[in-house]
């Protein structure tokens, strides 16, 4: 029994001497793999990386290097080369970074975000209001006679808002010839973009390239990120304020501005960042909704 017990033991010494002397010669390969790769010019990782970019058929392509903001002209230090999968890589993406140097960008970037076409442009200096009014759209122009009206001047431009009427008129009625004031309240536009106020642009930049991307009508539709030009701005004193409008609309809140002060008035109505919503139940009620009661059963 004793012998047995001396021969398992020795058995046991031998098999922990093989592990540490495995374990020994995986630490000095990888140190020998580790210094072969050095030599060859770059990091252990960065090889590997390269190796197994290869495997993975990747690109090398152009990406940022640093956030950049609507209206920013791109410069060499925004920009740095990654190698990215085929897979990975955004319709329009760019390869070449010394053929962004220079040009505008149309909307925001963040840092590590791959540059595309649709996100730059050539544009030099169109600042004027035609640049930022949308697609189908006109801009109109409303005087502002009180801050009241502007909701405090608080709205910058970009915000959206819903366009109140009140309007004051008179009635008769045809059975007594007697006039009666007729006062109706109206939202006749809704989801309204904020253009202006006074003489503030909204800050857009348009795609004016002649290559349009994909699923794009015009160079215009590209143009969708409005930012304010100071966000600590407020236009109470503002004599005027501009939105973009269709023409049916913008006629009819042209009529409303056209009224004498005691006939007709608007407001602006704020509405909350990414509210697009149509407004459900009534948009329009009179004096005889203003004080309406539930009847009890």
């Amino acid at each position: 029994m004793a012998r047995s017990i001396a021969a398992t033991s020795a058995g046991s010494n031998r098999n922990r001497g093989v592990l540490m002397l495995a374990a020994v010669f995986g630490i000095l390969s990888a140190m020998l793999m580790f210094a072969f790769l050095n030599s060859r010019g770059g990091s252990g990782s960065s090889s590997v990386n390269s190796a197994l970019d290869a495997a993975a058929g990747a690109d090398s392509v152009v990406v940022v290097a640093r956030n950049i903001q609507v209206g920013d002209k791109i410069t060499s230090d925004m920009l740095t080369m990654k190698s990215l999968p085929s897979a990975a890589l955004l319709p329009g993406h760019a390869v070449k970074a010394e053929d962004l140097i220079g040009k505008v960008a149309t909307a925001p970037m963040f840092t590590g975000e791959q540059v595309v076409d649709a996100k730059v442009t050539t544009f030099v200096g169109q600042n004027t209001l035609a640049y930022k009014v949308p697609d189908g759209m006109r801009a109109v122009s409303l005087q502002v006679p009180n801050e009241g009206w502007i909701t405090g001047g608080l709205p910058q431009p970009g915000d959206r808002v819903d366009f109140l009427a009140i309007v004051s008129l008179t009635r008769t009625d045809p059975l007594t010839g007697q006039e009666k004031p007729d006062v109706v309240s109206g939202v006749i536009a809704q989801n309204v973009e904020v253009l202006a106020m006074s003489q503030k642009l909204v800050k857009t930049v348009p795609k004016v390239d002649s290559a349009v991307p994909s699923g794009a009508s015009t160079p215009a539709a590209v143009a969708t990120d409005a930012k304010p030009l100071d966000d600590a701005a407020t236009y109470e004193k503002a004599i005027s304020v501009t939105l973009a409008l269709p023409p049916d609309l913008a006629a009819k809140v042209s009529l409303v501005d056209a009224m004498k002060k005691d006939v007709g008035q608007w407001r602006l109505l704020v509405r909350q960042k990414g509210d697009t919503s149509e407004l459900t139940g009534a948009t329009q009620w009179t004096y005889d909704d203003l004080f309406s009661t539930t009847k009890k059963k």
